[in-house]
């Protein structure tokens, strides 16, 4: 083996490494692995790879020299945190970026490493990880930091309560005070809500927030580019005055032992309503079917698998547009046909073809249930205001 260090062994596997390979590896990787990527402006987006591209350069150029950065070192990596904080991206999402960075590196590293290089993978491996855990740590510490200046001193006392509301357990004299004076009634039940108001800014969000808080009838608080709360009175969407570009997702009253999991639920469904477009109130008791395949992705993508793969050829596309409108039409096929402007026999023969190609039966409910489950997670469809 080399007596060269392991820094500069594992160097002169980088040095093969294209930078503008490891730019384009790093923007698919998150725009297909992390949804709220998507969700920034364009600028914001480059930001985010081009300061994963510097964390890895810098990681580059510690291999090639052996020095240890140093802490003003990770200063641009601290204004690339403060600014991720600001937009309302949340902590999760920039730790997965990181990791994400770090597994498109470990990748294109052993792409490009020599059949003889095999100690060298080893540690690379190693100092990859350690790098990767130490620009977490330094975005982690410096994002709560920016973000406990930003929460204001009421939302911070909102979201204690929040919480507390939510987990089901008796209430200490300290959340009965900060109860009272927040004017919120402890009660066994309350309506938990999730609001997105897609392309608005996360201060546009924490001011709804704080407008909805001063009206007295629900605690709310921001979660990035999303408003989550509870009430405990009639919550209309005019009431938002934010115009009709929102969405609402809320369920009924629950039982505080449960508003957990009915909140997480909630945003699940706000999220894939954002992804879909939908627009006005969506209650959850009328989606779900989409929240069980929400809470349940890697099932929800075998059925998909399952039920629409043979569909996914190009030569199929007009089978999968048929099958679409009939589940627009809620699987009336006279509907279908006038919607798709063809003749039912025509219909009727695409239909077969479907039947063929997928081994589905159209007539028979089960069948019907699972393309339901699998093609309405995508379906094109708008909520009621």
């Amino acid at each position: 083996m080399s007596r060269r260090s392991p820094h500069a062994r594992v160097a002169s596997i980088v040095a093969r490494i294209p930078r503008a390979e490891a730019g384009r590896e790093m923007a698919g990787a998150f725009g297909s692995e992390i949804a709220a990527f998507e969700r920034l402006p364009a600028g914001s987006r480059d930001d985010v790879v081009e300061g994963v591209e510097r964390n890895l350069q810098r990681w580059w150029r510690w291999l090639s020299t052996g020095a240890t950065p140093t802490e003003g070192d990770f200063d641009p990596l601290r204004e690339w945190a403060r600014a991720r904080a600001s937009e309302g991206v949340r902590l999760e999402d920039l730790l997965r970026a990181i990791w994400l960075g770090g597994r498109v590196g470990w990748e294109l590293i052993r792409r490009h490493a020599r059949a003889e290089e095999t100690e060298e993978l080893l540690e690379a491996a190693g100092l990859l990880m350690r790098y990767v855990d130490q620009i977490s740590t330094v975005v982690a510490h410096t994002y709560l930091a920016e973000r406990e200046v930003l929460v204001s001193e009421e939302e911070r006392r909102t979201r204690s309560l929040l919480d507390r509301l939510s987990g089901g357990e008796p209430l200490d004299p300290a959340d009965l005070e900060l109860a009272q004076r927040l004017g919120v009634p402890v009660q066994p039940a309350y309506a938990p809500f999730a609001i997105v108001m897609p392309g608005r800014p996360p201060g546009r969000h924490a001011a709804l927030a704080a407008r909805l808080r001063g009206r007295g009838l629900t605690l709310a608080v921001t979660e990035g580019d999303r408003v989550v709360g509870l009430t405990w009175g009639p919550l209309e969407l005019a009431e938002l005055d934010e115009g009709p570009d929102v969405l609402m997702a809320i369920a009924e009253p629950t039982a505080r032992g449960e508003l957990a999991d009915a909140r997480d639920e909630l945003v699940l469904l706000a999220e894939h309503g954002r992804r879909l477009g939908w627009r006005g109130v969506v209650e959850a008791k009328d989606h779900l079917p989409e929240i069980l395949m929400l809470r349940s992705p890697a099932v929800a993508a075998r059925l998909r698998a399952g039920v629409l793969a043979a569909l996914d050829d190009p030569e199929h596309a007009e089978l999968r547009r048929t099958l679409d409108a009939l589940l627009r039409a809620r699987f009336d096929r006279a509907a279908s046909s006038a919607a798709l402007h063809i003749h039912r026999n025509t219909l009727a023969y695409r239909l077969r073809r479907i039947e063929e190609i997928t081994g589905l039966d159209l007539a028979s409910p089960r069948d019907l249930a699972r393309i339901y489950l699998a093609s309405g997670m995508d379906a094109d469809e708008t909520a009621g205001a």
